[in-house]
């Protein structure tokens, strides 16, 4: 028989998964010898800090739709580690987290150092990750373990996608695995077997009825169709009828935004004709999408009333559908799968609206003319400080269509969701879940470990860029030449704009970032003025090693208040 430890690995290679980000420790250790033998099926990936292993997995699992592995000592992933997971639970990513209990086998009883079972004197890890995971079981045997596993990958991607949790106790990890089991190990694969859902028929075609009865029918995708990977059934509904297509904060990158139908990021800080198009639409299709108050403009009658629209709502978790606006048809299942059907029961039917479809698609057109479709002077600003405006544009103007982007928390990502356009469906991927500051440094490098022939670039401030800052450490190990723009202002931009002349806390010394790259043997430039940015952007993208570019941009440039909506204005001030 073979020992647990390698039952283990197997499964997972098994479940079609090939990458493990991992930082080795307690009891889990044993473990990592074996993966010794497999490194030809399964690349592990030793991270400096649990909290870049977790962004890694969450980013592995948005872009393969299989779990990240994330694996430690139960303590660190049950505190730094779950930074990414988070994310994942918020982002409906798939992840598989394994982690040991720290029980020091007959002692738990008695509290030793770091024990994880919930014990008098311990932690309770299983109920800290009950709050960010799907699954959570405790392995207390061999066969347990492997079981635990194979149900974990299991509910990580059943449904709607997110993080499970194999927990192991000392026993679980020791030994053999025995015929005596009275249950049965069966392959992982026959737990897979499972197809996503698809809407229930009637209801598609009441939604086929109502898309041809409408005059200006609007769709909102959202970060739904990301994990479905339904980009071609999106554009293809879309082309079919002529209807524009707005995405939530979650959802940009899911139709190409330079797509004649797209109009961009519906958000208090989104593209205006994003805002006008919903406002005006009388049916309003929405895909995968949670509608969250700041993609809402706090729900705002002006955007979104169903007294005046009707709403017809698709998500894979019944919850979802008809949560923060009531729903005049409300269909669960897979977006891909529901939009095959949606496709397939309009069939002729869109031919009879050619005219009035056409008409829409016009006025759309013609807004995006008239009031500038992704534009704005300050793109174009030589001011110095540099304007985070500015560094979009040149980012737009030079990097290739198939880059990975991946967004941070700040108000560097309210200039990236405002104005950079993508052009190619699935290649920009927001920190949306939580937000969090520092999540792209880690998930470029994810991104370019899987795709080394494209473009991976982080963009962040000072702030998130100096909390994984040591990421860069393990892009120089792995040959991950992602690139780093850092929009360099020394301040916490979003904390300082709103204390209003009343610094405190949220000013920090300068930072050099492009000369910490190049203490990791990575590189790096550091930009001052406008005319420097795009030599630097040419410079990172023939780069074979880590590349950081740290701009200095303007601390005053207040770029929320340049772009939030007059309609979310009223909701915040409410609060």
């Amino acid at each position: 028989m073979a020992s647990v430890n390698q039952a283990i690995i197997e499964t997972i290679i098994e479940a079609g998964i090939d990458h493990v980000f991992a930082l080795p420790g307690g009891i889990l250790s044993p473990v990592f010898p074996d993966l010794h033998d497999y490194q030809n099926k399964v690349k592990v990936i030793l991270t400096r800090n649990e909290q870049s292993a977790s962004c890694m997995a969450e980013m592995y699992g948005r872009l393969t739709g299989k779990p990240g592995v994330l694996t430690g000592q139960g303590p660190f992933i049950a505190s730094a580690g779950l930074f990414g997971m988070m994310e994942a639970h918020l982002t409906s990513t798939p992840m598989l987290v394994l982690a040991d209990l720290t029980d020091y086998g007959s002692f738990a009883l008695h509290a030793p150092f770091q024990c994880g079972t919930g014990d008098y004197g311990g932690l309770d890890l299983k109920e800290i990750f009950k709050g960010t995971a799907k699954f959570v079981t405790v392995a207390s045997t061999p066969f347990e373990a492997v079981q635990g596993v194979q149900l974990a990958i299991k509910h990580a991607v059943s449904g709607r996608p997110g993080p499970a949790v194999c927990l192991f106790k000392v026993p679980a990890l020791k030994g053999q695995l025995s015929d005596r089991d009275v249950a049965r190990l069966h392959p992982v694969t026959s737990y897979l077997r499972v197809e996503k859902p698809a809407a229930y028929p009637a209801d598609v075609e009441r939604v086929a009825a109502a898309l041809t009865q409408a005059k200006r029918p609007v769709i909102i995708a959202g970060n739904g169709v990301h994990a479905a990977k339904a980009y071609a059934e999106l554009a293809q509904l879309a082309e079919l009828c002529g209807i524009p297509v707005a995405t939530s904060y979650q959802g940009k990158s899911v139709i190409p935004e330079t797509h004649p139908l797209a109009v961009g990021v519906m958000n208090m800080y989104g593209e205006k004709i994003a805002l006008r198009t919903v406002s005006e639409a009388d049916l309003l299709l929405v895909i995968g999408c949670r509608l969250k108050p700041q993609d809402t403009c706090f729900e705002s009658p002006e955007l979104i009333d169903p007294r005046r629209q009707k709403i017809v709502q698709i998500d894979i978790d019944s919850r979802n559908a008809g949560w923060a606006f009531p729903v005049d048809i409300g269909l669960t299942g897979d977006a891909q799968l529901v939009m095959r059907q949606l496709i397939e029961a309009l069939g002729d039917r869109v031919r009879a609206k050619d005219a009035d479809w056409a008409a829409w698609t016009r006025r759309i057109s013609d807004m995006k003319a008239e009031d500038g479709y992704f534009d704005d002077p300050s793109l174009r600003s030589e001011h110095v400080p540099i304007r985070s405006t500015r560094i979009v544009h040149e980012l737009r103007e030079h990097l290739p269509a198939d880059a990975i982007v991946t967004l941070d928390g700040g108000n560097n990502r309210v200039s990236m969701l405002r104005y950079y356009a993508t052009r190619t469906a699935g290649t920009c991927f927001a920190a949306a879940g939580i937000g969090a500051m520092s999540l792209s440094v880690p998930s470029a490098i994810a991104a370019k470990i899987l795709h080394p022939e494209r473009a991976c670039v982080a963009v962040c401030g000072d702030g998130g860029m100096a909390m994984q800052i040591h990421a860069l450490s393990t892009a120089k190990q792995y040959g991950a030449a992602a690139i780093f723009v850092v929009m360099n202002d020394s301040v916490l931009g979003a904390v300082r704009d709103h204390q209003k002349g009343r610094i405190i806390a949220s000013e920090f010394i300068d930072t050099d970032f492009a000369r910490i790259a190049q203490s990791f043997d990575g590189q790096g430039v550091r930009v001052r003025t406008p005319d420097e940015v795009a030599p630097a952007i040419r410079r990172a993208l023939a780069s074979k090693d880590p590349f950081v570019i740290d701009v200095l941009t303007d601390p005053d440039e207040r770029i929320r208040e340049a772009v939030v909506s007059p309609w979310a204005r009223k909701g915040l001030a409410s609060m």
